[in-house]
């Protein structure tokens, strides 16, 4: 294998440093031989093709969910509409009109608070009684669904994102530092706790949280910062910046062959907020609401490394690789899908969204 002089060999893209000692992204002949691609990240969080309203599968099994207007907010499995007529047939037939001919479930009343206390009713029954696996990780905690006027049209429970198939909303923050000694980059890359109900001790951004409602997009970042990494508002207020967004629609099944009527069927528009946090060598982020394992200083070899091992939560790989693309890591030179992972990256969403 090819190698920069004076680098050891290695089997994937490797970090190297220039005279003007600026790390760069150098594509190895073990990444053409094994056609590697920072494409495979974007693969493992978002494997739905543009056309997936052309599946006949799809068509078969996914409905609609509705607004009372006629807006389309969600995606909702057959077995999902099974397990809601199973449980709570009279409570499903007063808060939806159910079209099978034209795979629709739209809400029938125009009062917000009306459609809350009914979704909350059937999410709790379904709790109780149903086997669908999401929900038992219960958050007590409510995602906003977004109409076209840019205000909440529903509230529905955290744990029912993906039976529902709303679009769902977060924050996620990549902390990184410079060292003084080679003016490398290093990263705060946090391990998830075990007993996380999702991806468990898998490698994570430095803070990422859902924001759920009330909580605005700022007041989240602020939260999650404190809750997760300890990391209080004065601190923030000083490193951070805005750094853009990801939209993307995850779904891990395989579309060829799924008949999208699984739990494995789910499909969830994500949007997430990002911002970068240049902190100071001397500031330490540290767990603090048990929500994280251990926070590590990993260099941009050691990143590399983990994004292609699959270490990272899914969608906290995608967030890792915009930022490498941001900063001029990966380039048009030493990745041969590049124009596809930016777009893939900012997908546009099928539903209304907050802003």
């Amino acid at each position: 294998m090819k190698q920069a002089k004076g680098e050891e060999l290695t089997d994937m893209v490797v970090t190297v440093t220039d005279v003007n000692q600026k790390q760069t992204l150098v594509r190895t002949e073990d990444d053409e031989k094994f056609s590697f691609s920072f494409q495979e990240i974007i693969d493992r969080v978002d494997k739905l093709p543009l056309n997936y309203n052309d599946i006949p599968e799809f068509q078969e099994n996914m409905f609609y969910l509705m607004t009372h207007d006629n807006i389309k907010i969600g995606f909702v499995c057959r077995f999902i509409l099974n397990e809601m007529t199973q449980h709570c047939e009279k409570l499903v037939a007063v808060t939806f009109d159910v079209d099978s001919s034209k795979r629709t479930i739209r809400f029938k009343s125009n009062d917000f608070n009306t459609r809350n206390e009914q979704i909350d009713q059937i999410s709790t029954i379904l709790r109780e009684h149903s086997n669908i696996e999401d929900l038992k990780g219960w958050r007590n905690e409510k995602y906003a669904v977004w109409c076209p006027e840019k205000k909440p049209y529903v509230l529905i429970e955290r744990a029912m994102a993906g039976p529902m198939g709303i679009l769902t909303y977060g924050v996620h923050i990549n902390g990184y530092f410079f060292d003084s000694k080679t003016k490398e980059i290093r990263f705060w890359i946090p391990r998830r706790s075990a007993t996380k109900p999702t991806w468990p001790y898998m490698l994570d951004n430095m803070v990422a949280g859902g924001i759920g409602f009330p909580y605005g997009i700022h007041e989240t970042v602020i939260k999650e910062s404190l809750e997760e990494a300890n990391l209080p508002q004065d601190i923030i207020n000083a490193s951070i910046s805005n750094a853009g967004v990801v939209s993307y629609l995850f779904y891990q099944g395989n579309s060829k062959v799924d008949k999208f009527n699984s739990q494995k069927s789910y499909i969830v528009g994500e949007i997430e907020y990002i911002y970068d946090m240049k902190l100071n060598e001397d500031t330490i982020p540290r767990p603090n609401d048990g929500e994280v394992d251990s926070f590590n200083v990993l260099s941009l070899q050691e990143v590399m490394t983990a994004l292609q091992n699959a270490e990272f939560k899914p969608n906290c790989a995608l967030v890792m690789v915009d930022f490498l693309i941001r900063h001029g890591f990966i380039t048009t030179e030493n990745e041969p899908n590049y124009l596809e992972i930016v777009n893939r990256i900012h997908r546009t969403l099928p539903f209304p969204t907050r802003n």
